[in-house]
């Protein structure tokens, strides 16, 4: 017959760990990603590679030709009043 008091079945003896079931798919994302960019890296070359500097400073460009056409509107619009 099994008790409670018996050392296998006891609860503090379990792993009080939780299992992680998010691990595998974050490692098969990770693994994707990396072969992604090194076949990206190795048929367009390290320097046409797109990286978030890159992508930052086309943003900052994008942003500033927008304010510039929205201030020749406003100054064509304002002649025309």
């Amino acid at each position: 017959m099994i008790i409670a008091a018996d050392p296998i079945f006891r609860r503090d003896a379990m792993p009080s760990s939780p299992v992680d079931l998010s691990a595998a798919p974050r490692v098969v994302v990770g693994t994707a990603a990396d072969l992604i960019y090194k076949v990206g890296l190795s048929m367009l070359g390290a320097d046409r590679v797109p990286t978030a500097k890159a992508n930052a400073w086309a943003a900052v460009c994008a942003d500033q030709e927008r304010a510039r056409i929205r201030e020749e509107n406003a100054r064509i619009l304002h002649a025309f009043r």
